[in-house]
């Protein structure tokens, strides 16, 4: 969108991972965010999840899966019951875009009269976006 208002912004894909293993296991009534791990962990209809780590690369660019490794160990380390996790287990990467210094990008469009740019947040979009001048 920053294009079609005329402004060129440089990004990078932000990769995150999850790991997800399918079947029963234990209960967790609400999401937890341990933080050492700086990773989230949810029981869903499926199984039970763990997302984080977080690298920057290129969008085409091969998963690193060892990064997948590490929330599998963790989730291990944090539930014993499944560090001898042998039912079905599911590994995922996806991108986003960011900032490659990840400030965020303010300030008018050179192009678009009453467009003003206020994204690229890093990881704290949800909490500073708003309070972003100009906005």
């Amino acid at each position: 969108m920053a294009a079609a208002c005329g402004d060129r912004v440089p990004l990078e894909a932000e990769r995150g991972y999850h790991v997800e293993l399918a079947g029963d296991a234990p209960e967790l009534p609400v999401p937890v965010m341990p933080q050492d791990l700086k990773a989230g962990i949810v029981r869903t209809r499926s199984g039970f999840r763990i997302a984080g780590q977080v690298e920057f690369a290129t969008a085409d660019a091969a998963p690193d899966w060892a990064r997948a490794e590490i929330l599998r160990e963790a989730l291990g380390s944090c539930f014993p019951a499944l560090a001898d996790w042998t039912g079905e287990i599911t590994r995922w990467q996806g991108n986003r875009p960011s900032t490659p210094d990840g400030l965020p990008v303010i300030g008018p469009a050179s192009g678009c009269k009453g467009v003003i740019h206020a994204f690229g947040h890093g990881h704290v979009g949800l909490c500073t976006a708003p309070a972003t001048p100009g906005t």
